[in-house]
């Protein structure tokens, strides 16, 4: 049986490992994207 230290684990999966983590960063995405997706929207629309 190996052991892994923390410097041979890759990044992204100590962010897989540790779920809360992973949920706020996707939750912080998805917000993100649909506020800029939102404001896109909005200033598309044509005055008048």
């Amino acid at each position: 049986m190996t052991t892994q230290s923390a410097d041979e684990i890759p990044f992204m999966q100590r962010v897989y490992d540790r779920i809360w983590v992973l949920a706020i960063l996707a939750f912080a995405f998805f917000l993100f994207v649909y506020v800029i997706w939102g404001a896109i929207d909005v200033f598309s629309v044509p005055l008048g």
